[in-house]
């Protein structure tokens, strides 16, 4: 899938920085420190709160769990790791190649419920060459991939852009669509606030089973047949906007920078894992 193409440098933080709040699934306290990484050993995930080594966040260890709410890396040991996809589509769009994620937790801070706090945080740590470079993942032929009513493919593209369709038929949301151009400034404006959604109807079954404890109507857009219980949006079609960032956040457990254009239609996290697994499988070819 990727053939030879122009090195990239990679890139690490500046400097640290630290997120704090309350994990959406759990609802516990979360600490999060994203500090900067020397060499090249990509991006690793710790836990403050657990004697166990620094594992890389990639597809390896990558789950997408029946709820299909959340990504979970799954290292040796007994480590988890969950809902990262949304710091990883942070550090994906800000350039960020290396670091280190330290948690306090299995879940980090949910924040604003998308990537704003986090690429805001990211942005004001800024970002350093380490003199070394990358191989991009670099589409150079179509792939397709339908799986249980989701449709995904990689086409080649000069950049990375990111197209995602979603159906909620009889719902407010209906049918939306949107591409966008990823760099670190379109991310911000375009994709970042757009925070994670439910249906009402499915809000007392995720409780009852463990999940959505720390979700509230600032962190989360809840809908039903005829409308928002959220007062505002933050963007009209905020629920298919947060999709492109679940695609990249999933997308980043490639471990490099992405050149292609990545469509994704009715996918969730399940979806993205196996296609990113998949187009992985074809480059080793």
């Amino acid at each position: 899938m990727s053939g030879n193409h122009a090195q990239m440098p990679r890139r690490t933080l500046a400097a640290p920085c630290r997120f704090e709040g309350q994990g959406i699934h759990r609802g516990e306290p979360a600490v999060l420190e994203v500090r900067p990484a020397e060499g090249s050993a990509g991006l690793l995930v710790a836990r403050a709160d657990r004697d166990w080594p620094a594992m890389a966040a990639s597809l390896a260890t990558a789950v997408a769990e029946k709820s299909d709410r959340r990504t979970v890396l799954n290292g040796p040991e007994g480590q988890v790791f969950e809902q990262l996809e949304h710091i990883l589509a942070a550090l994906a769009a800000e350039g960020i190649t290396d670091a280190l994620l330290v948690q306090t937790g299995p879940e980090p801070p949910f924040l604003d419920g998308g990537s704003r706090d986090f690429a805001d945080g990211l942005a004001r740590a800024g970002t350093r060459e380490l003199g070394a470079t990358v191989a991009p993942f670099v589409v150079d032929e179509p792939f397709h991939l339908s799986w249980e009513g989701a449709e995904l493919v990689a086409t080649p593209h000069d950049g990375l852009r990111l197209s995602c369709f979603v159906e909620f038929p009889d719902t407010v949301v209906g049918c939306q669509g949107i591409s966008v151009e990823i760099d670190a400034a379109s991310f911000r404006r375009e994709v970042a606030a757009a925070r994670t959604f439910a249906l009402e109807r499915d809000i007392e079954a995720l409780r009852a089973a463990g999940l959505a404890r720390g979700g509230t109507l600032q962190n989360a857009v809840v809908f039903n047949q005829t409308g928002y219980l959220n007062d505002a949006l933050n963007f009209d079609d905020e629920v298919v906007r947060h999709k492109v960032l679940d695609l990249l956040g999933d997308l980043a457990l490639i471990g490099r920078p992405l050149r292609g254009h990545f469509w994704a239609w009715k996918a969730g996290h399940r979806h993205h894992v196996r296609f990113a697994q998949e187009l992985v499988a074809r480059g080793d070819r």
